[in-house]
């Protein structure tokens, strides 16, 4: 059964994706879980192995006796499908009447910039049609909130500012399947979200965005 359309908001930790989760949630057919520490990179990496194992070492038939035998029989597009199909029904779990579904997650930077690109596209790839929000915001006020407190602030800006980087430069590759939101922007603004309904292709409703903006989390607020 084909999946319904996935988002996926990238982002770090304490830059206002809850809240952009909430919102989103509040779309009648959404269904978008919050974090389930980077479940599909570990999957990313196994179908990596895959490929590699098929196109580096199964290019020709091997015997029994050899170390890769089996490997040309390896076919990695459908085991990444099938492993994504998996997660979907394990970890997203979304229910039967769910028009659009997806997760918010704040590790997507730990695949690095020289993985980070392969990983969306694994992702876009294997739960299409898929698209990306990235959600940023100023590294002082990342710095100042939550667990970052404790940490050395050029530390924080580093990863702030290296996470953003990366954003932006995959939006400018693929602009059709990504978005960049600013807790900045967003913050006591509902207008601002606007940009993102039309992004999505659903209406917007400002009233109701700002009710949903102005209650206060559940979690430490940021």
């Amino acid at each position: 059964m084909k999946n319904p359309p996935f988002v996926c908001i990238v982002t770090y930790g304490r830059s206002g994706s809850t809240v952009l989760q909430t919102v989103l949630q509040s779309i009648p057919g959404y269904h978008i879980c919050g974090e389930n520490m980077n479940v599909l990179y570990s999957l990313f990496g196994a179908s990596s192995a895959a490929y590699s194992s098929r196109y580096e070492h199964g290019n020709k038939e091997h015997s029994p006796e050899d170390p890769w035998y089996g490997a040309d029989k390896i076919v990695p597009e459908r085991f990444s499908k099938k492993l994504t199909e998996l997660f979907v029904e394990e970890i997203i779990q979304p229910p039967r009447d769910a028009r659009v579904i997806g997760f918010k997650e704040i590790r997507f930077h730990e695949a690095g910039p020289d993985k980070f690109e392969d990983y969306l596209n694994f992702i876009h790839e294997n739960l299409a049609p898929c698209k990306f929000i990235f959600n940023v915001r100023n590294w002082e006020d990342v710095s100042k909130s939550g667990w970052w407190a404790s940490m050395n602030p050029d530390v924080v800006k580093g990863i702030v500012e290296n996470c953003d980087h990366m954003y932006a430069e995959y939006g400018k590759k693929y602009p059709d399947r990504c978005i960049q939101m600013s807790y900045d922007e967003t913050r006591n603004n509902p207008q601002a979200f606007k940009a993102l309904f039309d992004f999505l292709g659903e209406p917007f409703e400002e009233d109701r965005i700002a009710e949903i903006t102005g209650r206060r989390l559940s979690h430490t607020g940021v």
